[in-house]
């Protein structure tokens, strides 16, 4: 059985994959060391090669050690395998009112089109979930929350919403006269929030990558 697959990026990693894959396309072959550095306007090569380290690490690239040109695309020979790079937009609380809402495209994740469930990539936007209101729906700080921008949403899925400028994560539910964002917890210190029913929620959970995925911990680098 095939295994979904996902790797995080910082704004720097995908700037250098960006480009080895339009020297790729458009020169059928892949940049010189030299060639990297002089397009990150950088003069140490050290720091050319940690960024191909981190980006082999990843399954990205293939490289040979003994070649100038010796960058490879990981080949992808089923469909299913096929990925989208999407940014981790900001951190969304699972405790109330913990989390300001704010845009952070400074990190990317890399994943398999089969997360997204048949949605399209640019209707998607990631968030990293923090706190602990949602454990009993599998959501725990450090995962990496899928959601849908819609407002198709029906009582009980599991949505973002942002709350006075905070962007919370929880269960929707909707009564007569308001819609009520609980939480999926036994701890009785976490509460439902109570909107009017002319809310709008931001969008819908459709999948939740754990922050332990495969056995390794899905590491954020600075590089």
């Amino acid at each position: 059985m095939l295994r979904k697959k996902s790797s995080t990026l910082t704004s720097k990693q995908k700037r250098v994959f960006d480009y080895i894959c339009n020297c790729l396309e458009n020169n059928d072959k892949s940049p010189t060391i030299l060639e990297l550095a002089k397009f990150l306007g950088v003069s140490s090569l050290r720091t050319v090669t940690q960024y191909l380290e981190s980006l082999e690490k990843k399954g990205l690239i293939v490289r040979s050690h003994h070649q100038s040109r010796g960058i490879r695309l990981v080949k992808v020979v089923d469909s299913v395998l096929a990925t989208v790079t999407l940014p981790i937009v900001s951190a969304a609380g699972c405790d109330n009112m913990n989390v300001f809402a704010e845009q952070n495209f400074d990190e990317f994740v890399t994943i398999d089109r089969d997360f997204l469930n048949g949605t399209k990539p640019e209707n998607v936007v990631v968030f990293r979930a923090m706190g602990n209101s949602m454990v009993d729906a599998g959501i725990e700080t450090g995962d990496l929350v899928l959601t849908e921008m819609t407002t198709d949403i029906k009582s009980k899925d599991k949505v973002v919403a942002i709350v006075e400028g905070m962007t919370l994560i929880k269960q929707i539910n909707f009564s007569p006269n308001a819609v009520i964002l609980s939480p999926m917890s036994h701890d009785a210190q976490y509460r439902p929030i109570i909107m009017k029913k002319d809310f709008k929620v931001f969008g819908k959970v459709i999948e939740v990558i754990k922050n332990s995925f495969g056995g390794e911990e899905l590491v954020y680098e600075n590089i």
